[in-house]
C-alpha cells in the first residue's frame, strides 16, 4: 500500500502545480486584456467626444445591465455541469465582444448607444465567469496555501494590467490625429482580445471533479436553494434575507455601501485628468499605472498578514484606507503629490481586495457560493450605477468646473467614511487589531531599544580604551 500511495500522491502534486500554473497564466493574460481594453473604454468614449456624463455611464451602466444578464448564470452552470466549459464559453464571449469594440473604433461614426451593447456582453460574461470560478478555485488550491497563493497571483496580474496600461499610453501618445487615435485604440482592443483567448485556453488546462459540482448542485435542490421553485418564492426569499440578512449579508451590505462611496467619484476621475486638469496620455497612464504598483507593494505584506491575523483585521486595515483617497486629491493637483497618492491608494486597495477575496472563501458556504455571488454581483452593480448617479447630480447641479469635482472626491470620502458603520463586527475588530498593532509597535520599539543599547555599548567601549591609552 506504501508503494501504491507514493505515485497518487507524487501525481496529486504534480496535478497541483499544473493547476496553479494555468492559473497564473489566466490570470495574467486576463489582465493584459484589462489594462489594454476596459481601462481604456472610459478614454475611447471620451475621444469620440460623447461628453463626460457618457464617459461615467459607460464604466456603470453596463456592469448593471451585465450583472442582471448574468443571473442566468446558475441556470446554464446546471445545464453545463462543467465548471471548465462554463468558463471557458464565457471568456470566448467576453474576447468576442472586444472584437465588436474593434469594428467601432475603425468605423467613422458610432452612435453613443451602440457603445453601450459590446460593454454590456463584457461585462455580463465576465461577471458570470467570477461566481463559478470562485467555488471551482476553491476546490483547485488547497486551504493551506490560498493567502500566499492568491496574494503573488494579484501581484502577478497587477503586473499584466501594468503591462497593458504603459502598453497603451505609450501608443495613443504616438497617435498625431483622431483617426490615429482610433486605429490605436482599435489595435487595444484586439490585442485585449486575444489576451482574453489566451486566458480561455488556460481555462480549458484547469482539472474539475465533476462529482463536487454534481454535489454542490444535489445540497442546492435539497436546501431548498433551487431557482425552479418560481419568481413569487424567489421574490419572498430575498425579501426574508433583506430583513434578517445574517453575516454573509451584512458583509454583502458592508461591500455594496463602499462601492456606493467609491463610484462617487471613480467614473469622473478620467473625464477629470484628461479634460480639467489636461493631463497628456503619459501623465494619465502613469497615474493609473501607480496604483497598480501600490497593489504590489502592498500584497505580499498583505498575504502573511492575512495568514497570521486573519482576513478580518486585514479587511478593516483596507477599509480604512481607501476611505480618504479621493479626498487627497483635493489638497493637491500636482504630479508628485497625485503620485504619492496613487501609490498609497494602490497599496490600501491591495489590502481591501485580497481581504475581500479571503472573505468570500470563508463566509460563504460552496454549495452556496454561485448564487450568493451572481446576487452580489447584482446588488453591487446597482451600487455602482447608484454612486456614479450621485456624482452625476452633484456635477450637474455645481456646473461640471474644476470645483465641481472636488466636491465629488470630497463626497466619496464622506459616503466610504460612512459605509465603515456597515462593516461587520467592525467594533470588535477594531479593538483587537488595535491591540495587536499596539503589541506590534512595542515588540519592535523594544527590539530597537535593545540593539541601539547593544550599539551604543560596543561604540562606547573602544572610546574608553582610547582614552585608557591617551591617560597612559
Amino acid at each position: 500500500m506504501i508503494m501504491q500511495a507514493i505515485p497518487v500522491h507524487a501525481q496529486r502534486r504534480k496535478t497541483l502545480r499544473r493547476n496553479l500554473a494555468a492559473m497564473n497564466a489566466d490570470g495574467f493574460s486576463f489582465s493584459v486584456m484589462v489594462g489594454l481594453g476596459e481601462t481604456y473604454l472610459p478614454a475611447f468614449v471620451l475621444s469620440r467626444n460623447m461628453g463626460d456624463l457618457t464617459v461615467a455611464l459607460i464604466a456603470t451602466v453596463p456592469i448593471l445591465l451585465g450583472s442582471i444578464l448574468q443571473l442566468a448564470a446558475p441556470h446554464i452552470l446546471e445545464r453545463v455541469r462543467s465548471y471548465r466549459r462554463f468558463a471557458v464559453g464565457a471568456a470566448v464571449l467576453q474576447s468576442a465582444s472586444l472584437l465588436a469594440l474593434v469594428v467601432m473604433a475603425l468605423t467613422p461614426h458610432v452612435p453613443a448607444w451602440a457603445v453601450f451593447i459590446p460593454a454590456t456582453f463584457y461585462w455580463a460574461s465576465g461577471l458570470s465567469i467570477g461566481p463559478a470560478w470562485n467555488t471551482w478555485a476553491e476546490q483547485i488550491v488547497p486551504r493551506r496555501i490560498r493567502p500566499g497563493f492568491f496574494a503573488r497571483r494579484s501581484r502577478l496580474c497587477h503586473v499584466g494590467v501594468l503591462a497593458g496600461l504603459i502598453t497603451g499610453g505609450l501608443l495613443l501618445r504616438s497617435a498625431q490625429t483622431s483617426s490615429g487615435i482610433m486605429s490605436v485604440f482599435a489595435v487595444l482592443f484586439g490585442v485585449g482580445a486575444a489576451g482574453r483567448f489566451v486566458s480561455a485556453a488556460m481555462l480549458s488546462r484547469l482539472s474539475e471533479s465533476r462529482d463536487e459540482l454534481r454535489r454542490v448542485i444535489s445540497l442546492r435542490a435539497t436546501s431548498g436553494v433551487r431557482t425552479a421553485m418560481g419568481l413569487q418564492s424567489r421574490v419572498s426569499g430575498w425579501m426574508r434575507s433583506l430583513r434578517n440578512p445574517g453575516p454573509i449579508g451584512k458583509f454583502v451590505f458592508f461591500l455594496m455601501a463602499v462601492q456606493t462611496g467609491v463610484h462617487i467619484s471613480g467614473p469622473y476621475f478620467t473625464p477629470f485628468m484628461l479634460r480639467t486638469l489636461e493631463m497628456t496620455w503619459v501623465q494619465y497612464m502613469s497615474l493609473l499605472s501607480l496604483g497598480f504598483i501600490g497593489k504590489m507593494i502592498s500584497l505580499p505584506w498583505a498575504g502573511r498578514f492575512a495568514n497570521r491575523h486573519g482576513a478580518d483585521r486585514l479587511l478593516l486595515i483596507g477599509s480604512l484606507g481607501v476611505v480618504p483617497m479621493s479626498g487627497l486629491w483635493v489638497i493637491n493637483q500636482s504630479m508628485p503629490f497625485l503620485v504619492v497618492v496613487q501609490i498609497l491608494s494602490g497599496m490600501m486597495w491591495g489590502c481591501y481586495e485580497l481581504a475581500m477575496l479571503l472573505q468570500f472563501f470563508r463566509q460563504i458556504p460552496s454549495q452556496e457560493r454561485v448564487r450568493i455571488l451572481t446576487l452580489y454581483n447584482l446588488g453591487n452593480s446597482a451600487a455602482m450605477v447608484a454612486g456614479s448617479l450621485i456624482g452625476a447630480a452633484i456635477l450637474k447641479s455645481l456646473g461640471s468646473n474644476h470645483s465641481a469635482y472636488l466636491t465629488v472626491f470630497i463626497a466619496s470620502t464622506v459616503f466610504r467614511a460612512a459605509a465603515l458603520l456597515l462593516l461587520p463586527g467592525g467594533r470588535l475588530v477594531i479593538v483587537s487589531t488595535r491591540s495587536t498593532m499596539n503589541g506590534w509597535v512595542s515588540r519592535r520599539v523594544m527590539e530597537r531599544s535593545g540593539a541601539a543599547a547593544v550599539s551604543a555599548g560596543h561604540s562606547r567601549q573602544p572610546r574608553v580604551r582610547v582614552a585608557q591609552l591617551e591617560e597612559k
